[in-house]
């Protein structure tokens, strides 16, 4: 195994915590996104980027979800009334946005503009690990090239992963609550690489466990802390946050998934919760307690 309107101001701070990766050095920018006059920031729990460099920024506030332009300009935003408690939020290969709603036990599927176009679950209604059209605190989900999609369902009491069709309908399901191979304990993120393998964030077991898209256990990395949000870069490069800890304890570990070797990390991040890269390359770290967005800067 692997080891495994009127835009506020945006005047640039530099947080302090620094990446070295293949001898480069960077740092993380904060305070380059620029609200409306008179929005402020909630929690922020996920951030996503389009392929044509638009941000998203999911917060438990309302507007939910805020989207920017690659310079971090107001575009606009949408979602209000919708959610319990965001989660996370992510992007498909078609371009079509998902987000969780951890409090709801909830799924929705978005245009990038906002169009509404399909809900999972059951509002208020949690089901439990063997429930085939509910969800427990669903934490985050990954969409396979064929359009399946899979459910990290694991932000409350279930330990599992959630195989869909493309249309929503549930396939099958695998996980128990435990700490052997394709047992979780808060499988909170889930991510897929170039090869269809699905990454799950066993976070609490702090590792990532590694899967076919049927549920077969093939590997695991035991050297990324206690696993909060991921990414997968170019070349396979996985990025992960390990957000435990007092104030200033998160870090982001990059792994090559190749080898498992590490490739670089951040420490000093105030409860980083998610990831994502942006059409230059940038890291982008949501911040829970932070309530922000930051973005690495060479």
């Amino acid at each position: 195994m692997m080891p495994r309107s009127s835009a506020c101001s945006f005047a640039a701070i530099l947080f302090v915590a620094s990446l070295q990766a293949a001898g480069t050095s960077f740092r993380l920018t904060d305070h380059w996104l620029q609200l409306p006059q008179g929005m402020q920031w909630g929690d922020v729990s996920a951030v996503a980027v389009d392929s044509h460099g638009a941000i998203y920024a999911f917060q438990r506030a309302e507007p939910p979800i805020v989207v920017f332009d690659a310079r971090g300009k107001f575009l606009r935003s949408f979602g209000n009334g919708m959610f319990v408690s965001p989660h996370g939020l992510r992007i498909d290969r078609e371009g079509f946005l998902w987000a969780t709603d951890r409090g709801g036990h909830q799924i929705f599927k978005f245009t990038t503009d906002g169009k509404l176009l399909m809900t999972l679950g059951k509002k208020g209604v949690a089901g439990g690990n063997e429930a085939r059209d509910a969800f427990n605190g669903p934490a985050d989900v990954v969409v396979a090239a064929n359009g399946d999609v899979f459910v990290a369902d694991g932000e409350s009491t279930n330990t599992r992963v959630v195989k869909l069709s493309k249309d929503g309908v549930f396939i099958k399901a695998w996980g128990t609550k435990g700490t052997e191979p394709g047992q979780f304990q808060v499988p909170h993120n889930i991510v897929m690489d170039s090869r269809g393998r699905l990454y799950v964030a066993d976070r609490t077991n702090k590792r990532v466990q590694i899967f076919d898209q049927d549920g077969k256990f093939l590997d695991q990395l035991v050297n990324v802390g206690a696993p909060y949000g991921m990414t997968m870069g170019s070349d396979d490069v996985l990025y992960v946050v390990d957000g435990a800890g007092a104030e200033t304890d998160g870090k982001l570990t990059i792994v090559s998934t190749k080898n498992g070797s590490l490739v670089g990390n951040i420490e000093g991040l105030n409860n980083p919760h998610w990831l994502a890269i942006d059409k230059d390359g940038a890291i982008l770290v949501a911040e829970v307690r932070g309530r922000t967005v930051k973005r690495s800067t060479q």
